[in-house]
């Protein structure tokens, strides 16, 4: 049996988000309970406290997403494809406001590149799931 373009597109939007959501967990697990493993060897920070717990709280959030996603993927699955289209514009907000106020890397954030690759996978399929509703 042969899906619709329209079935298709919410279908590849809703594997995505559920793809998403386990990467979501992983890094909230990371910030988190291998706060200072991952601040070392991954954001290659100075272990500042203050720096940590941000890095921690941003975890908890990541727990956050990880939940809403999967729940939108598994109930809610036609707002998949929009939910990828709001994530990338979220963070492009978040960036801008961090740059209006003048703060900058110091540090590798060597997690940078692996978010390029997140907010790809955003874009592309929210278009594929535009062009194909």
């Amino acid at each position: 049996m042969r899906m619709t373009g329209n079935a298709q597109a919410v279908a590849v939007s809703r594997n995505v988000l559920f793809v998403l959501a386990a990467v979501d967990l992983i890094r909230a697990i990371m910030h988190t309970f291998f706060l200072n493993w991952a601040a070392l060897n991954v954001a290659r920070i100075d272990p500042h406290p203050d720096a940590l717990m941000l890095l921690g709280v941003f975890g908890n959030s990541n727990f956050l997403t990880a939940g809403v996603f999967a729940l939108i993927a598994w109930k809610a699955r036609d707002l998949a494809g929009y939910v990828l289209g709001i994530i990338p514009v979220a963070y492009g907000l978040g960036i801008l406001g961090i740059r209006l106020n003048g703060v900058s890397m110091q540090s590798d954030f060597n997690g940078q590149y692996m978010m390029m690759v997140y907010f790809a996978v955003c874009i592309i399929t929210f278009l594929y799931f535009i062009r194909r509703r």
